[in-house]
C-alpha cells in the first residue's frame, strides 16, 4: 500500500508536513436479515491526506493538522442487500498542545473537529447529516504535577469531552454529549536495583452516566454505556 510523507523546516523549531496514505481494513459481515446473510464483503479501501504544522515554543509543542479521509461504506440497502456503496468522508482539524506549562506542571491536550458524511449512497436518508457515532467535537486534556516535596511523586488529573452524536444511520436519534473527569497519582521509586511505579487512578470521578458509543453491529443499532466510577491500583516493576 502506498504511503508518502514530506516534511519541511522553514524556520528553527517549525516543521511543515504533508502526507498521503492508502489503507485496507476487513470487510464487514452481512446481518441475518439481508438477502446475502452472513456474507463477508471485500476489504474496505481508504485514502487519507493530511497537512500539518509542528511548532516548538520553549517547553511547549503545538501541533495542527487538517485531514481528509475517505473509506468505502458498507450497509444494507433498500432492497435488503448488504453491499459496498458510496464512501464515508471525514474532513477535520486536529489541534494539540503538550509540554511544561509551569514549574513542575506538564499538560497534554487535544482537540478534534470532524465533519463526517456518507456520500454517493443510494439511500438518500443516510446522507446529508453527520455520520452515525461520529461526534463533531472531541476534547481531552491531562495534567501531571510533580510534587517538589516528594521525589518521584506525581498528581494526575484529566478530562474528556465528546459532543452529541447520531445513534442511527438516518440521523433521527441523538445521544447527548458528555464530559468525564479522572484523577490519580503515580509514584516512581527504585528498590533492589529495579525501577518501580505505584499508580492509583479513579476514572469517571463523578460517576457520570453516559453513552460511550452509539454504533451498529450486524446491521442493528446499539448503545454502549460508558464505564462507571472505577478505581484501579497497579504496581509495575521493570526487570
Amino acid at each position: 500500500l502506498p504511503q508518502l510523507a514530506l516534511m519541511y523546516q522553514p524556520w528553527q523549531n517549525t516543521h511543515l508536513y504533508a502526507s498521503y496514505a492508502k489503507g485496507l481494513s476487513d470487510g464487514s459481515q452481512a446481518p441475518w436479515y439481508a438477502n446475502n446473510a452472513y456474507a463477508t464483503l471485500a476489504p474496505k479501501h481508504s485514502t487519507q491526506y493530511e497537512l500539518g504544522i509542528k511548532q516548538q515554543w520553549q517547553a511547549l509543542l503545538f501541533t495542527a493538522a487538517l485531514f481528509d479521509l475517505t473509506q468505502d461504506n458498507q450497509y444494507t440497502n433498500t432492497a435488503s442487500d448488504y453491499v459496498t456503496d458510496g464512501e464515508q468522508h471525514n474532513l477535520g482539524l486536529e489541534l494539540g498542545l503538550q509540554g511544561r506549562v509551569a514549574q513542575n506542571l506538564d499538560m497534554t491536550s487535544t482537540l478534534a473537529l470532524t465533519r463526517s458524511r456518507l456520500e454517493d449512497v443510494q439511500a438518500d436518508e443516510y446522507a446529508g447529516h453527520q455520520t452515525q457515532n461520529v461526534p463533531t467535537v472531541r476534547f481531552a486534556s491531562h495534567l501531571s504535577y510533580q510534587m517538589p516535596q516528594v521525589e518521584g511523586l506525581r498528581l494526575l488529573a484529566g478530562m474528556q469531552y465528546s459532543s452529541s452524536k447520531y445513534a442511527n444511520k438516518t440521523g433521527t436519534v441523538k445521544v447527548s454529549g458528555y464530559t468525564v473527569f479522572d484523577i490519580g497519582t503515580a509514584y516512581n521509586f527504585r528498590a533492589y536495583d529495579y525501577d518501580n511505579t505505584l499508580r492509583f487512578n479513579i476514572d469517571n470521578l463523578f460517576n457520570k452516566k453516559y453513552w460511550r458509543d452509539a454504533g451498529g453491529f450486524f446491521g442493528d443499532d446499539y448503545l454502549f454505556l460508558g464505564a462507571p466510577r472505577t478505581a484501579q491500583l497497579s504496581w509495575t516493576v521493570n526487570f
